[in-house]
């Protein structure tokens, strides 16, 4: 009997199996952080948005109408286009009013909630 070296055919299709399921999760793994971080990211630009949005308000730049109506505006911000709705609701204490603003692209991102002083 001659003493055989290297590996048979069937050991090197297991461990390529292996290596491909192996590959196949780290794929995976990796474009679902991707996914993620976009994700994210369009999330974070809502946010600035929608926080400059209340800040506008609150300081007098913007006109908001009282409920039910709403002011739909579009603004660009990072080469993108963004919806954003802005409404006012009154209060238990005749001098707080309600701001509620949203942030869309395709679908709704962030829906905030702000306060403001009345005279």
């Amino acid at each position: 009997m001659k003493n055989k070296n290297g590996f048979t055919l069937v050991e090197v299709l297991i461990a390529l199996v292996i290596l491909s399921i192996a590959l196949t999760a780290i794929i995976k793994s990796t474009a679902q952080n991707i996914k993620d971080t976009l994700y994210l990211q369009k999330k974070t630009v809502a946010l600035w948005i929608g926080t400059q949005i209340i800040n506008e308000i609150q300081v007098g730049l913007r006109k908001v109408p009282d409920s039910p109506d709403s002011l739909k505006k579009e603004s660009t911000v990072l080469n993108e286009n963004w919806l954003w709705e802005a409404s006012r609701k009154p209060t238990p204490n005749p001098h707080i009013q309600e701001i509620d603003v949203s942030v869309y692209q395709k679908t709704p991102l962030i829906h905030l909630i702000g306060y403001f002083y009345v005279q």
